[in-house]
């Protein structure tokens, strides 16, 4: 039951509050209503009796002293075929004499001869029936004082409470078509009411984990802004606790750099000096674990440089060629490769490729991707660098990729040296994995998207950093 109540949206929530005091307003009116019809219907069709009534009492006529009542038979065929039911009568003279009609027809009870009432309604069974009935005393000889003659004169209420049936199906179901397109008209307020909020849901929900920046309040409705001046306040306050642990990591990481450049140069300097023999041994270890401390410290400032609060995130993109720029930074690592015996080699059938971005930084995504691959690379092994325009569907942009026929990665590892720290086993190669870390991140920052795949052949690794293409409509 909880989870249900959990579940419920606020238009859910508006429609049932408003649905059931207005279910039990229409049901009052309901009943209100009937009884007002019920009074009416029976008001009309004691009329129709009493006038039947009249007009049996002006055929009453005295003869030798005796009551008759002439009727036509064409009066008795209108009685008994009325199209609201038929009549019952039954004419008495001043001693309950019968004179003509239904002799077993009730009588109203308690009505006397000397009932000062000359007109009354009653209501009673009759062959099995509910039946409504009036009485009216009709004097016998007006002015002789010789009594008076009692009419009566009844119908079955079936026609009634049809009629009555009918009056309050046609209230009441315009009133809950009223009802429903209340409601329909309440759905679709909420709904627009609640739409500046389907709006900052969209929002946050296409938003990167990385973008902290305040969310809008133009559009915003007043109820709604607290609650975005609170969303506000504790996105600038994460933004804050962001950039200190940025700003810690890239001061230890500055702050590493020289006491470690140091102790790489002073290692260098003891193995010139030193003796071959364990000591020379000692020595050369010494300079490995410098050199690849050295690394990672760097590792950790371009990190902290790209992740949010970095500091280079605040700096505006400028254009830029990514071919220049892959040409230039594999030029770079050239003579890397050949002190390893590898191909490096750049190709792109592209004369230029602008995008917008931090050449810094784009260099630095490049020349991690060129360490890794360089590194894992078997000696007499390739490593090619490619800028080629991509096409997927609808959207376009442009790939830089960087391919090696080194050992390769498996495919259950693919998705998991993105990850920072995390290393391939048994690769035989020293590194701290963040490498690819920050790859990503820098990719990220610049809108593109990083995956990994196997080569040609299912042979080496394929790392593709693809950048979206924001080119102007074509006019036709």
């Amino acid at each position: 039951m909880l989870g249900v109540l959990r579940t419920r949206t606020l238009r859910r929530q508006l429609i049932a509050w408003l649905a059931a005091p207005l279910l039990v307003l229409w049901s009052v009116s309901t009943a209100i209503d009937y009884d007002i019809a019920k009074r009416f219907v029976n008001l009309a069709y004691d009329r129709a009796l009493l006038e039947a009534a009249q007009d049996i009492g002006r055929q009453i006529k005295v003869i030798d002293e005796r009551i008759y009542v002439d009727l036509p038979e064409v009066a008795q065929q209108i009685l008994q075929t009325r199209v609201s039911g038929r009549l019952y009568y039954l004419v008495t003279g001043p001693d309950n004499a019968f004179v003509t009609g239904e002799p077993d027809l009730p009588r109203p009870s308690g009505e006397t001869e000397e009932s000062p009432d000359r007109i009354s309604y009653y209501d009673d069974e009759y062959q099995g029936h509910v039946i409504r009935a009036v009485a009216l005393r009709v004097p016998v000889i007006p002015g002789s004082g010789r009594g008076a003659a009692l009419i009566q004169v009844a119908e079955r209420v079936t026609a009634r409470d049809e009629f009555a049936r009918q009056i309050i199906l046609r209230m009441v179901l315009p009133q809950g078509l009223l009802i429903f397109l209340a409601g329909l008209a309440v759905w679709y307020g909420v709904g627009r009411g609640l739409a500046p909020l389907s709006s900052l849901r969209r929002e946050i929900q296409s938003r990167s984990h990385r973008d902290l920046s305040a969310l809008s309040e133009e559009k915003a409705p007043q109820e709604v802004q607290p609650l975005i001046h609170a969303m506000n306040d504790l996105l600038q306050r994460l933004g804050l606790a962001i950039q200190a642990q940025q700003r810690f990591i890239a001061d230890a990481a500055h702050q590493l750099r020289t006491p470690v450049a140091g102790l790489k140069t002073q290692t260098e300097l003891a193995l010139r000096q030193s003796p071959t023999g364990e000591a020379q041994e000692t020595l050369k270890q010494l300079h490995t674990a410098t050199v690849q401390t050295t690394r990672l410290v760097n590792q950790l400032l371009s990190l902290a440089r790209a992740e949010p609060g970095g500091e280079r995130r605040g700096r505006q993109p400028e254009p830029l060629d990514l071919v220049t720029l892959a040409r230039d930074t594999t030029t770079e690592w050239v003579p890397r490769a050949l002190e390893r015996n590898i191909d490096l080699g750049f190709e792109s059938p592209l004369d230029s490729a602008r995008i917008e971005g931090d050449l810094f930084m784009l260099h630095e995504m490049l020349a991690n991707l060129l360490d890794n691959a360089v590194r894992h690379t078997q000696a007499g092994g390739q490593v090619t660098v490619r800028v080629t325009r991509e096409k997927s569907g609808e959207s376009r942009g442009l790939m830089l990729s960087v391919e090696d026929n080194g050992p390769g990665i498996p495919a259950e590892e693919r998705a998991r040296v993105f990850e920072r720290f995390y290393r391939v086993l048994g690769t035989g190669v020293d590194g701290a994995g963040l490498g690819l870390a920050i790859v990503r991140e820098i990719a990220l920052t610049h809108g593109a998207d990083a995956s990994l795949a196997a080569g040609a052949n299912d042979a080496g690794t394929v790392v593709r950093i693809v950048f979206p293409l924001r080119e102007p409509p074509e006019v036709s």
